[in-house]
């Protein structure tokens, strides 16, 4: 059900799904490159983060050292209330990391994942704000980024995604998979 969803509506945002690949606006190559004041320049007031491939490789309990490192700082300036994390795998792990280490950055689960745009709209709501105000950082174009067209919100397209070949080959390789057949997939239709 859900891949019918993604499929039908890629077809309905290809051009939208496009800009993602194209625009080096609509791209984040680094977390380092995400700061205040860039959130601010793009009228940013919350700030939700992928985990698999943007925080940390697939399956990951905790953010990479750099991410960690990356995450500290940006809470420092703008504070755990701005930020959000909607994975489509909220593992326990994961949800015990960050209400340690973390506790006020809201943890999205129990939702539809995503494409469906239910976790953006609902965190919009929750935060108050109106949906362009709400950005998703994430590495798929067919769950994330159509989220963000689905959901009105914005959206950067997180590339190259973290990944960990040695300790998961086969998880990594499906899923490296799945970003190419993604980015064919929208540039023979967009």
């Amino acid at each position: 059900m859900r891949w019918f969803f993604a499929m039908k509506n890629a077809w309905l945002q290809r051009k939208n799904l496009k800009r993602f690949m194209t625009d080096p606006g609509k791209q984040i190559h680094s977390l380092e490159e995400i700061t205040a004041q860039r959130l601010d320049k793009a009228n940013i007031a919350i700030l939700v983060l992928d985990f698999d491939g943007v925080l940390a490789a697939h399956d990951s309990m905790e953010p990479s050292q750099e991410a960690q490192a990356w995450l500290k700082k940006l809470c420092l300036e703008i504070g755990e209330t701005r930020i959000a994390i909607f994975s489509n795998k909220p593992k326990s792990g994961r949800i015990t990391y960050f209400s340690k280490n973390f506790p006020s950055i809201l943890m999205l689960y129990g939702v539809r994942k995503k494409p469906y745009p239910d976790g953006l709209m609902d965190i919009a709501e929750y935060k108050g704000v109106t949906p362009d105000r709400v950005m998703l950082l994430d590495d798929r174009l067919l769950t994330g980024m159509l989220a963000t067209c689905l959901a009105y919100t914005q959206g950067w397209y997180f590339r190259p995604p973290k990944t960990d070949y040695c300790r998961r080959p086969i998880r990594e390789t499906f899923f490296s998979f799945l970003r190419v057949f993604e980015r064919g997939l929208v540039r023979v239709i967009g």
